[in-house]
């Protein structure tokens, strides 16, 4: 392409598309941006019998480090009242080398939260170096659970055949 034809060229601003997406920034922030479809926004106008832009809109931020998240199992969580015009949000002080997901939603009149979307999961960087001989990777969980002389067997040998190459 030449310049000429992306000279004039702009991103829509909106892509009118259901996504919430979770970046890291640094250790103890994150950043998030979202878009809500306008037949999710109509959906929940009519569930909730009010306009779209009266509903509290809320980010909940769950911690789910070391999880196989379900959406109810969180380490933590904490919601983030968001204005009502916003579409992007800093998230600071959250725990470096933590894994993260979260969810946009809405509050009912009795401060139910009502999830509409979900994010991606990262994964803050730790915030100090590594010690001297520390492993950079966290241990795997069947070498904590070792036999007598620290042997692990392998899963994978169970049905192993070796196959000689013969004439």
């Amino acid at each position: 392409m030449n310049a000429a034809m992306l000279s004039g060229f702009q991103p829509p601003d909106l892509y009118h598309k259901d996504l919430l997406h979770l970046m890291v920034r640094d250790a103890h922030s994150l950043y998030a941006y979202w878009e809500v479809s306008n037949r999710k926004k109509w959906l929940a106008s009519q569930h909730f019998k009010c306009d779209w832009g009266v509903l509290p809109k809320v980010l909940r931020l769950y911690d789910v480090t070391y999880l196989h998240f379900n959406g109810h199992n969180a380490n933590s969580s904490r919601d983030i009242e968001l204005t009502p015009e916003a579409n992007n949000w800093y998230i600071h002080g959250v725990n470096a080398n933590a894994t993260y997901a979260a969810d946009l939603g809405v509050y009912t009149w009795e401060r139910q939260f009502v999830p509409l979307i979900r994010s991606n999961f990262v994964h803050t960087p730790r915030d100090a170096k590594y010690g001297w001989g520390e492993p950079a990777l966290e241990i795997v969980a069947e070498a904590g659970e070792r036999e007598g002389d620290g042997y692990i067997p392998p899963y994978y040998f169970e049905n192993f055949r070796a196959f000689k190459a013969g004439r």
